[in-house]
């Protein structure tokens, strides 16, 4: 069985001869180049994300600035459901970083938290995993990490460097001092 491209020899409704064959070209164009077609359809829509992972708050460090932290973060694997014995954890360092920011912070200041003021009612804000513990809301260490588990995306800065980001809101607290 053979197939051809039909040939108009003349228009269609309001569309010449020419038109016609044309659509035909570039329909049978289309057709054999999907493939190419879709590749290139997904790197536009892929956006600048490098890479994601699962990953642990382990610390928060507040040197940006007030109600902003970098923090530090490993890759997170899941425990095995049921309950495993007997499976050594992985050691793989990717998602490692130590100045990973919260989107959720990027325009937070001494005086407003997500817009809004800090006052009236005064609240205190916590990295994200901490736990109020009746007076701050602690930063988190090595031995014992933030209690949070974040998907971490990677983007390239303008300097070409790995820029690694999540998005989270922050634990407030209204501050009984400030009532």
């Amino acid at each position: 069985m053979s197939w051809q491209r039909p040939i108009f020899h003349r228009g269609v409704g309001g569309a010449s001869r020419a038109v016609t064959n044309a659509w035909t070209r570039g329909a049978s164009t289309a057709l054999d180049n999907l493939d190419v077609l879709q590749w290139g359809r997904g790197e536009m829509a892929a956006g600048q994300v490098v890479s994601l992972g699962l990953c642990q708050l382990v610390t928060a460090n507040s040197t940006i600035s007030p109600n902003r932290w970098l923090y530090t973060t490993k890759r997170f694997f899941p425990p095995p459901l049921p309950p495993a014995t007997g499976i050594t954890p992985p050691t793989d360092l990717t998602f490692t970083y130590t100045n990973v920011q919260n989107l959720s912070e990027y325009f937070n200041t001494a005086t407003l938290v997500d817009g809004m003021p800090t006052t009236n009612p005064a609240v205190i804000v916590g990295p994200v995993g901490s736990q109020w513990n009746g007076t701050s809301f602690p930063t988190g260490t090595t031995e014992n990490p933030l209690k949070a588990i974040v998907n971490v995306w990677v983007v390239y800065a303008l300097d070409g460097s790995a820029w690694p980001y999540f998005d989270r809101p922050n634990p407030v607290v209204c501050d009984a001092q400030g009532e």
